[in-house]
């Protein structure tokens, strides 16, 4: 099952996020162990790390529930120069998270691949907007209250 975000989405979740249709649904595959693809950015190469890490070393308790579940994930980097061929083909659950998914064309040749290539993928914008409607959960920011909602809801807590 490939999820796909239907324009517009359906109501507003957890701090705003923007779900599509039969994410929630969806969700608990993606609880237990997944590979999670990270698609850099303009704003992520100018700091030379990706403003999200891996998502617990930025937004999580050490220690915590979320901090033990989320590190556990394996994390995949992909940038322009990335064939989008060669992201991944793997039988675990896939998040691809990434900031102005659908405005860059390399992202979006990523998404499709990893659609492509793998059975349950569930796709992550952190940037303010959903820009083409290639995201699954539009989080509509990656501050800190946005980061700790968004590992609430993946790892179940």
């Amino acid at each position: 099952m490939t999820l796909v975000a239907e324009a517009p989405p359906i109501a507003a979740g957890p701090a705003g996020f923007r779900f599509g249709a039969g994410v929630r649904d969806a969700l608990p595959a993606f609880r237990a162990r997944c590979t999670v693809v990270r698609l850099a950015s303009v704003d992520n190469e100018r700091l030379g790390v990706p403003r999200w890490y891996t998502l617990a070393e930025a937004w999580t308790a050490p220690g915590s529930p979320e901090d033990a579940l989320w590190s556990r994930n394996p994390v995949i980097d992909v940038d322009r120069d990335d064939p989008p061929e060669l992201v991944l083909a793997t039988g675990t659950p896939v998040i691809v998270l990434g900031a102005g998914i659908g405005a860059a064309r390399w992202q979006r040749d990523v998404v499709d691949a990893v659609r492509a290539s793998c059975a349950r993928v569930l796709v992550v914008e952190l940037g303010p907007e959903d820009v083409g409607g290639y995201a699954d959960i539009a989080t509509g920011g990656c501050d800190r209250a946005r980061g700790e909602a968004l590992l609430r809801l993946l790892c179940g807590a």
